[in-house]
C-alpha cells in the first residue's frame, strides 16, 4: 500500500472513531438522562386518563370510576413498560455497535499511521518514548471499553421505571397512606350493578330504577339529543356501559368488529377488527334480515369487554382496544341466524349454544375464562335450537344462570354448570329471555303462552295466553310486566297470577324489548319512535321520542344515569334529560 493510500485510510479510520465517539456519547447521555428521570410522562399525562382523573374529582364517591381508573392505568403501564423495554434494548444495541466502531477506526488509525523509513537507527530514547506512546494509547482504549461496558452494565441492572400507578384523589395513597390495591380478577356485585354491562342490564331484567330520561326528544329538530354518531358497520347488538365506555359491535361478510364510544361526547375511541389466529377465516353465518351479522350484546366486567359473532368468532379486548385473546367456538349455525347475547358471572364468560332439534344433541352451555378465552366446562342440553340470551339472577343469596329453549326453563350453578332445577313447559322457537322479578320467573313460549314459575319449583305457577310476544322479552315493575308483540299489543298482567290488567294496540311494529328507566315505560318501536308509558293498572301515554324514519330500531334501548342510549340503523344516539335528578 502506498503513502498516499495510507494517509487515505488513516482519516477514514479517524474520522470513524470520531463520528462513533460522538454517536455513543449522545446515546449513552440520553440513556443516562432516562434512567434518571425514570418516568414516563406521555403515560401519565394520558388524555383519557386525564380526563377520567377531573371526572373523578367530580363525583369522588364513584368507585365504578376508580375501578376503571385503575383498569385503565394499569393497561397504559403494560403498553408503555413494554415500548421501554424495546427502546432501551435497540439502544444499548446502537451504543454497542458505536463502541465497535470506535475500537475499529482506533485500530485503523494505529495499522494506517505515517511510518517514515529512518535513515539510521533510532535513538533509544525516541525508541523508548514510542513504545510508551503506544502503552498509554492502548490503555486508554481500554479503559475507555471498561468504562463504556460498566455503564452498559449499569443500565441494563436498573432499567428506567414506569411511575407507580396514580391514585383517585380520595384514596388512601393520595393521603399518605399505603398504594392503592391492584385492581381484583372481576368485579364486585355492587360495581357491576351500578353499570349496565350486558344485555338488558346486569340481571337481564331491563329495567334501572334510578335512571332518568325525558319524556320526548326529536333527533331531526336537536330537542333533547346530546349527540348522534354514525356506527360504522350494522347490527343488532345493543349498547352496554361501564363508567364512561360504552361498546357496541357491528359486522359484515368481511369483519367483526367491536367499537368502544366516549359515553359523554359519542367520540369513536377505537374500531377493532376480531383476529383469530390460525386458519382462515370461518365464512359469513346464513342469517336472516331480522337477525343480522352482530345480534349478540357483548358484555363487559370492567376489565375487558367480550364479543360473539354468529360465525363462530369470540373475542375479549381491554379498554385500550387491544385484543387480549380471540377464537372461535363455531358452529353456531341455526335457523334464522344466531342471536344469543353474552353472559358473565365473576370470571367466568357464559355462552348459551343451542341449535337444531332435541334429539340432534348439539345444543350446550359453555363457560370460558375470561382472562384467557379456554374451557372452564360444558354443559350439554336436550333442547331445542333458540335465540334467547342466558341472564345471571340471584336466588336466596346464590347465583342462578337462567335459560330458555324448547321444551325447558332451566337453571344452572354458573360457576360448574351443575344444573339447579327445571321446568318443562316451553315449545316454539324461543326467542325472548326470561326475567325475575319479585321471587317470579316470567318466560315465554313464542305465539303460545306466558308461563309464571317460583325459582326451584319443578312446575309453572300460572300460565297466560293474553298478548303472547313472538320476539320480544318482557319487563316488570316488581308488580305487574309488560309484554309488547310485533304488531304492537301492549299487554299488562299481574306478576304472581298471570291476570291481563289492561291491553291497548299501538298502530306500530316492535322488535325491541320493553324497558323500565324510572318512572317510565319505554316501547321503542322499528320506525325509531318511542313511546313512553307510566307504569300501572291503567295505559297512560306521557310522552314520546323520535330519532329519524332512516333510523330503523331492533336493539334494546339503553337507559343510564339521566340518559338513554339507542342504537339506530345508522346512528347511535344519546338524549339527555336536561333537569337531572
Amino acid at each position: 500500500m502506498n503513502e498516499h493510500q495510507q494517509k487515505l485510510w488513516r482519516q477514514v479510520s479517524l474520522a470513524a472513531m470520531l463520528v462513533a465517539l460522538l454517536f455513543s456519547g449522545v446515546l449513552g447521555g440520553l440513556l443516562a438522562w432516562t434512567q434518571s428521570q425514570g418516568k414516563v410522562a406521555a403515560l401519565v399525562n394520558a388524555p383519557e386518563l386525564a380526563r377520567l382523573h377531573e371526572q373523578l374529582r367530580k363525583q369522588p364517591k364513584d368507585e365504578a370510576l376508580k375501578q376503571q381508573i385503575r383498569a385503565l392505568d394499569l393497561q397504559l403501564r403494560q403498553s408503555t413498560f413494554q415500548r421501554l423495554n424495546l427502546s432501551h434494548a435497540a439502544a444499548r444495541a446502537l451504543f454497542l455497535g458505536g463502541l465497535v466502531l470506535f475500537l475499529i477506526g482506533a485500530h485503523g488509525a494505529l495499522v494506517f499511521r505515517p511510518r517514515p523509513a529512518p535513515k539510521h537507527h533510532p535513538h533509544p530514547a525516541h525508541h523508548d518514548e514510542e513504545m510508551h506512546m503506544r502503552q498509554v494509547t492502548a490503555l486508554a482504549v481500554v479503559a475507555m471499553l471498561a468504562i463504556i461496558v460498566a455503564f452498559v452494565a449499569l443500565l441494563t441492572r436498573h432499567p428506567a421505571q414506569l411511575p407507580a400507578p396514580p391514585a383517585p384523589a380520595n384514596s388512601v395513597a393520595a393521603r399518605g397512606g399505603h398504594p392503592v390495591a391492584a385492581l381484583p380478577a372481576f368485579p364486585s356485585t355492587d360495581e357491576v350493578r351500578k353499570n349496565w354491562p350486558s344485555f338488558r342490564g346486569h340481571d337481564g331484567s331491563g329495567v334501572n330504577p334510578t335512571a332518568h330520561i325525558p319524556t320526548n326528544w326529536n333527533a331531526a329538530a336537536g330537542v333533547n339529543i346530546r349527540w348522534q354518531t354514525a356506527i360504522p358497520l350494522p347490527g343488532l347488538s345493543s349498547p352496554i356501559i361501564w363508567g364512561n365506555a360504552l361498546f357496541l359491535t357491528g359486522a359484515d361478510e368481511a369483519s367483526n368488529c367491536v367499537y368502544r364510544f366516549d359515553a359523554d361526547t359519542g367520540q369513536l375511541l377505537w374500531n377493532m377488527t376480531l383476529k383469530v389466529a390460525g386458519g382462515a377465516r370461518p365464512a359469513p353465518a346464513k342469517v336472516s334480515d331480522d337477525t343480522g351479522l352482530a345480534a349478540p350484546t357483548p358484555v363487559t366486567d370492567g376489565r375487558r369487554v367480550y364479543a360473539l359473532f354468529p360465525n363462530g368468532e369470540i373475542a375479549a379486548f381491554d379498554f385500550a382496544g387491544k385484543q387480549i385473546w380471540a377464537r372461535n367456538i363455531g358452529p353456531l349455525e341455526n335457523s334464522y341466524g344466531f342471536a344469543a347475547s353474552l353472559a358473565l358471572y365473576q370470571d367466568r364468560l357464559l355462552i348459551q349454544i343451542d341449535r337444531g332439534v332435541v334429539e340432534d344433541n348439539q345444543s350446550k352451555l359453555l363457560a370460558l375464562d375470561a382472562a384467557t378465552g379456554k374451557d372452564l366446562w360444558q354443559k350439554p342440553r336436550a333442547v331445542a335450537g333458540s335465540w334467547s340470551s342466558p341472564i345471571i339472577v340471584e336466588v336466596g343469596g346464590q347465583p342462578q344462570l337462567l335459560t330458555c329453549a324448547a321444551p325447558l326453563l332451566c337453571a344452572y350453578n354458573p360457576l360448574d354448570g351443575a344444573e339447579l332445577w327445571r321446568v318443562a313447559c316451553l315449545e316454539s322457537d324461543v326467542a325472548p329471555s326470561p326475567i325475575l322479578a319479585s321471587n317470579m320467573i316470567v318466560a315465554v313460549a313464542p305465539n303460545t303462552a306466558l308461563f309464571g314459575v317460583k325459582p326451584g319449583e319443578a312446575k309453572f305457577t300460572w300460565k297466560a295466553e293474553n298478548g303472547v310476544p313472538d320476539a320480544t322479552s318482557p319487563v316488570s315493575d316488581g308488580q305487574r310486566f309488560y309484554i309488547v308483540d310485533s304488531e304492537g299489543m301492549v299487554t299488562c298482567s299481574d306478576l304472581q297470577t298471570g291476570k291481563a290488567r289492561w291491553q291497548h294496540e299501538i298502530e306500530d311494529h316492535f322488535y325491541a324489548s320493553p324497558m323500565i328507566a324510572g318512572d317510565k315505560l319505554i316501547l321503542l318501536s322499528r320506525k325509531g319512535v318511542a313511546y313512553l308509558l307510566r307504569p300501572g293498572d291503567k295505559f297512560e301515554l306521557i310522552g314520546k321520542g323520535e330519532v329519524g324514519k332512516e333510523e330503523e330500531c331492533g336493539a334494546c334501548p339503553t337507559p343510564f344515569g339521566n340518559r338513554l342510549y339507542i342504537r339506530g340503523k345508522l346512528h347511535l344516539f344519546c338524549i339527555e334529560a336536561k333537569d337531572a335528578k
